[in-house]
C-alpha cells in the first residue's frame, strides 16, 4: 500500500464523525467520537470506526506521520463531545425498524456494532493496548464499547449503566461477556438487570474502571497512566491474553447474542416501545443541551 492509500484511510477530511490524533513520540493513537445528532452510535460513526480499524490492521498496527511509519502502542477511545462519552444504541433507528417490522435492519445494525467492538476486545491481535477514556456519560452500547478495552479510565462523577431493561431489552453487543472479565457473574447480571446508573467511583470500587481522574483532567490522566503502564507493557499484554483465554469472547458468540437481541426487540410491547420513545427524546434533548453548553464555552474562550 502506498502512502497515498494510507492517507485515504486516515486523513481527517475522510471522517465526519471521528477525529484521529496520533502522538508518534509515545505511540498513542487517540480516537475522538463525534456522532452527529444524539451522541449515540450512529450508522455513520460505526462505518468510520470500522474503516479506521481496517486501516490499522492492514498497516499491522502502524501509523504514518511526517512521512514515516510509527508503531501504535496504545489506542485511546474517547469522545469529542463534552459531557458525553456515548449514549449507546440509536434508539430512533430501533423504533423505526420495529415499527416497519424490519428485523433485517436491526440485525445489520447489531452486526455493525460487534464488528467494531470485537477488534477492540482482542486488541486487534497486535501488540497494542486498547484503552477507553470516559470524560462524559456512557450508557448502553456506549458502556459496552468502553468495557471492550483492556484499560478503562474515567473522570470523577461520570455516569454509566445499562438502561435497556427499562424498555424490555438487554445490552446486546456483549455486555455480560465483557463484565465477567472483571466482576463475578452474579454482579454482572445485577448490573444489567437493575437498570441502575452508577458513578465512575462506584464502578472503580467494583473493578470495572481501572483509574479515576479529576473532572477536566482526563487526557492528562490517561497520559500519566500510560507513562506508568508502558514500563511493563509486554507483561500487561501477556496478562490480557491470559484473561482472554480464561474468559474467551468469540465473534460467533457475539453474533448469536445480536440475533437474540433482534428477536427480543421485535417482540417488545406497545408499553415498552412508549418507554423507548421517551428515552429517545431524552437522549436527543440531553445531547442538544450539552452541545449548546459546549458551543457557549467555545464562544466564550474565543472572545
Amino acid at each position: 500500500m502506498s502512502h497515498t492509500e494510507f492517507d485515504h484511510v486516515y486523513n481527517p477530511r475522510y471522517f465526519k464523525q471521528l477525529d484521529v490524533d496520533f502522538d508518534h513520540e509515545n505511540g498513542i493513537l487517540w480516537l475522538f467520537m463525534k456522532p452527529q445528532g444524539r451522541g449515540c452510535f450512529t450508522p455513520g460513526l460505526l462505518r468510520e470506526l470500522k474503516r479506521y480499524q481496517q486501516g490499522l490492521c492492514k498497516w499491522e498496527g502502524c501509523y504514518l506521520k511526517n512521512n514515516e511509519l510509527y508503531p501504535v502502542k496504545y489506542e485511546v477511545l474517547a469522545s469529542g463531545r463534552e459531557g458525553i462519552f456515548n449514549y449507546g444504541g440509536d434508539l430512533e433507528l430501533f423504533l423505526h425498524a420495529i415499527a416497519m417490522g424490519d428485523s433485517d435492519s436491526l440485525l445489520k445494525y447489531g452486526v455493525a456494532c460487534i464488528d467494531v467492538v470485537y477488534p477492540n476486545i482482542i486488541n486487534y491481535n497486535l501488540p497494542i493496548t486498547t484503552t477507553s477514556l470516559l470524560c462524559g456519560d456512557a450508557l448502553g452500547g456506549g458502556l459496552e464499547a468502553a468495557l471492550s478495552s483492556s484499560i478503562v479510565i474515567a473522570e470523577r462523577g461520570v455516569q454509566m449503566g445499562f438502561p435497556e431493561i427499562m424498555f424490555g431489552l438487554f445490552p446486546g453487543m456483549g455486555a455480560y461477556q465483557l463484565l465477567i472479565r472483571r466482576v463475578s457473574r452474579s454482579l454482572a447480571k445485577e448490573i444489567i438487570t437493575s437498570g441502575h446508573v452508577y458513578t465512575a467511583e462506584e464502578f472503580h470500587e467494583m473493578g470495572l474502571v481501572d483509574e479515576i481522574v479529576d473532572k477536566g483532567d482526563g487526557r492528562n490522566g490517561m497520559n500519566a497512566f500510560i507513562n506508568k503502564h508502558r514500563r511493563h507493557q509486554n507483561s500487561y499484554i501477556a496478562i490480557d491474553k491470559i484473561v482472554e483465554l480464561e474468559n474467551t469472547v468469540s465473534y460467533n458468540d457475539l453474533y448469536s447474542i445480536v440475533e437474540l437481541w433482534v428477536e427480543t426487540a421485535m417482540n417488545l410491547s406497545a408499553k415498552e416501545l412508549r418507554v423507548m420513545e421517551r428515552l429517545a427524546r431524552a437522549q436527543s434533548q440531553r445531547a442538544t443541551k450539552i452541545k449548546k453548553s459546549t458551543q457557549n464555552l467555545h464562544d466564550k474562550h474565543a472572545m
